[in-house]
């Protein structure tokens, strides 16, 4: 377990192709960066753009010149955490833009993506034949420049996957819909929530946290997912199913959603026709992480901190004096750094769990 740090600097640090942008840091009015768990990050920053450029000079906008910031250029965001910077965002200069306001003076707006902007840009058709997951990831990765790291996979090879007429980002997202997937450190990083091994970050209503909402709701939740296909190579019909025990591997204790729904609804299955042929292992396998991706949303949540650079995708959480259904360790999902002028920096997160926290 790890305590959130008490001294971090409310304005974010700048930087463009690795030199720090101390003009930009200066005129900056308000910036949000946000990233969630389906991958791609992306930042806004608007700053002041009506000033002179050098003391004394003519009043003029500022911001206006290619030499300082263009298409492509590599923008870093950190803010320093005991006189030591924490990068939140590190992505590519995607869009440029101004505001005339009518009782302001203009404005200069920019927009930046991580480089998995590159796999949302690149469609295309193709046949992955006897890969597995990781191959796959490791084939979409090098094909955009970059290596891949992939956790928690469990090494099975798939007889033929297709992808048709999608984006490489998409195609990640439809095969391993119960998955993190983020591009960190110059890689590309997939990894499943129970291979996180980072110690949960303790947050708590006495320090850092500003607040937090969360609810437990059987609405999107199922008793069991049933997978019905057929076997090719066997001639026969192929009939899957999953239950609440493959997820008590993450939670050991407390109630699950996919428990109590089938006892509220009387089982609430959900049952999955696939058109196209698969094996019995496969057909096992996308119960399980349909099962998995419903229950882990059962109890999911919204909070501020006051401002934590080390929050991201896929960070644990361990959330004190909630009281007793709440309490305890959640995921994160999705991460906002958000800084203005008038509340300086502050972290909005998104988390959830599979189980309600029994009662004392």
């Amino acid at each position: 377990m790890s305590q959130a740090p008490l001294l971090v600097d409310s304005r974010p640090q700048l930087a463009l192709d690795g030199r720090r942008a101390e003009r930009l840091e200066a005129d900056l009015i308000r910036l949000e960066t946000h990233a969630d768990s389906s991958g791609l990050a992306r930042l806004e920053a608007v700053f002041l753009n009506w000033d002179s450029k050098e003391p004394g000079g003519a009043v003029d906008f500022v911001h206006f010149d290619r030499q300082e910031v263009d298409f492509g250029r590599q923008l870093r965001v950190s803010f320093a955490v005991e006189q030591q910077p924490r990068v939140v965002f590190e992505g590519l200069v995607s869009g440029m833009g101004a505001d005339f306001p009518e009782l302001r003076p203009p404005e200069f707006t920019l927009l930046a993506e991580d480089r998995l902007l590159g796999l949302q840009l690149r469609e295309r058709t193709r046949l992955s034949e006897a890969s597995s997951d990781a191959a796959i990831v490791a084939r979409i990765a090098g094909d955009a420049g970059f290596s891949a790291q992939v956790e928690g996979g469990d090494g099975r090879r798939h007889r033929q996957l297709l992808q048709l007429n999608q984006s490489d980002l998409d195609a990640l997202r439809q095969r391993l819909p119960d998955h993190l997937i983020r591009f960190s450190e110059g890689q590309l990083k997939v990894s499943t929530a129970a291979s996180e091994a980072e110690p949960p970050l303790q947050l708590t209503r006495q320090n850092q946290l500003l607040r937090f909402t969360v609810l437990a709701d059987l609405a999107q939740q199922r008793g069991e997912v049933r997978v019905h296909g057929w076997d090719v190579a066997a001639k026969e019909a192929i009939h899957a199913t999953a239950g609440a025990a493959v997820v008590r591997a993450e939670a050991p204790r407390g109630r699950l959603g996919a428990e109590v729904v089938a006892e509220v609804f009387n089982g609430a299955a959900e049952d999955l026709h696939l058109e196209a042929p698969v094996t019995a292992d496969e057909a096992r396998q996308r119960a399980e992480a349909r099962l998995r991706q419903r229950s882990r949303r059962f109890v999911r949540g919204r909070g501020v901190t006051l401002g934590t650079p080390s929050l991201r995708v896929g960070s644990r959480l361990e959330l004190v004096d909630l009281g007793p259904w709440f309490r305890g360790i959640f995921l994160v999902t999705a991460v906002s750094h958000c800084f203005d002028q008038a509340n300086g920096y502050r972290t909005h997160f998104e988390a959830q769990r599979a189980h309600l926290e029994e009662s004392p």
